[in-house]
């Protein structure tokens, strides 16, 4: 199969977006072997389709279902792109997208090396302490549409966790139940996370270098804690996502911003 399509970096958060069309029960699969390292090789992979509603201008399906803040933005670049949008410009781009209900709107600005882009996320469903087994205490679990992500302390963890992760990942599968997670490890005294992600379903596992959900989820259990706004840039391997939420007695809107260039661009065959 010859695939068309355009490889993103939201923040290091490498996503190759398809425009050739693919039935829907194709999509896993195809996104699984286009971001291998053998292929266009990617952290993620969604997939542009026609927008039930007239008001949006794409939809973005990501490959597993899921809603991806990055991938949203990264798809509002390639349609700015199209646009001709230059640096200094600005759009809002409404989309339709995977794991989100209704329309979401994505603000994009034409800079000299991309774009900057910022979206609204969806509310979490859940925030609560969990027991989360071998990661030793009850810790923060961020329940979002689509994925769940637990904040792990980095002083809980020490230096080598990503060692300790990676040796004990069939575990976590075991006990974390739902399709896509992510193991954020936070160090609040730099404001810095490490997310590792994990969907299982496409048999991936990905220490992120720059992850829209998991800052996010950080932004949101440090509101939810401190019961309070929270406006924070997150810095991680691949530069800071910004992080907005407003709190209202419970949390009121959440939005993240970060920076996109377009990498690549051509045809796959699968």
């Amino acid at each position: 199969m010859e695939i068309e399509f355009v490889k993103l970096s939201p923040t290091e958060n490498m996503t190759v977006l398809v425009k050739t069309p693919v039935p829907r029960d194709k999509q896993l699969e195809t996104g699984v072997r286009l971001i291998q390292y053998s292929s266009v090789y990617a952290e993620q992979a969604g997939f542009i389709e026609k927008p039930l509603n007239p008001m949006a201008e794409a939809r973005l399906q990501m490959m597993a279902g899921e809603f991806c803040g990055n991938g949203t933005m990264a798809m509002a670049a390639y349609i700015a792109r199209q646009k001709g949008l230059k640096p200094g410009e600005g759009a809002s781009i409404a989309l339709e997208v995977s794991g989100a209900d209704g329309i979401l709107t994505c603000e994009i600005e034409g800079a000299e090396n991309g774009y900057r882009a910022a979206v609204e996320m969806p509310r979490p469903d859940s925030i609560a302490y969990e027991d989360c087994g071998i990661l030793g205490q009850s810790l923060p679990v961020v329940c979002l549409p689509g994925i769940k992500h637990i904040i792990v302390s980095k002083e809980l963890l020490g230096d080598n966790f990503k060692d300790f992760l990676e040796g004990h990942i069939e575990e976590l599968k075991e006990q974390i139940l739902c399709d896509a997670f992510g193991i954020i490890v936070f160090d609040e005294k730099n404001m810095r996370i490490d997310p590792l992600v994990i969907v299982k379903s496409a048999d991936s596992l990905f220490w992120e270098r720059g992850c829209g959900s998991g800052s996010e989820a950080v932004g949101i259990y440090l509101s939810w804690r401190d019961k309070r706004d929270v406006n924070i840039g997150f810095s991680q391997p691949g530069g800071i996502i910004d992080v907005s939420v407003k709190y209202n007695d419970g949390i009121e809107s959440v939005s993240i911003a970060g920076n996109v260039y377009i990498a690549a661009e051509g045809r796959a065959y699968i």
